[in-house]
């Protein structure tokens, strides 16, 4: 007499392992999309900072190029402030990215203006910005 009685199919310990070896395949393929989409994510906050980051500084090094301005001592601070003069200077210094401009002069004509930043507390990195005007 066979083991199967003439019955076709799998076993119940076949399919048992069966079972637990897709198991294994779907907990690693998690794992790795995990791993992988929190890569991802990590260096898409890189690049939206760093993209931001020259924006902001494309748009000042342009509004201090194409706008007047000077260097003065404000109330209540040693260092010199750069701020625009004009009919529009009220505007652009509303809408400066970096503030305070800090500067100081190198010659007559030439300024050294900056922004010394701040802190980044995930990366323990100090974010500024300098340029030399005429």
């Amino acid at each position: 007499m066979s083991r199967f009685n003439g019955k076709k199919g799998f076993t119940l310990i076949e399919l048992i392992v069966t079972m637990a070896v897709s198991g294994i395949f779907t907990i690693l393929a998690f794992n790795l999309y995990s791993t992988a989409n929190c890569t991802f994510l990590k260096d898409k906050n890189k690049h939206d900072v760093f993209f931001d980051y020259n924006v902001k500084k494309s748009k000042t090094i342009q509004m201090l190029r194409n706008h007047p301005g000077s260097c003065e001592k404000q109330e209540f601070a040693e260092e010199l402030h750069f701020s625009f003069k004009g009919d529009s200077a009220e505007i652009l210094n509303e809408n400066l990215p970096f503030k305070p401009l800090q500067c100081k002069p190198i010659d007559k004509k030439r300024f050294f203006i900056y922004f010394q930043g701040h802190l980044d507390s995930a990366t323990h990195s100090l974010a500024g910005f300098s340029t030399i005007i005429d």
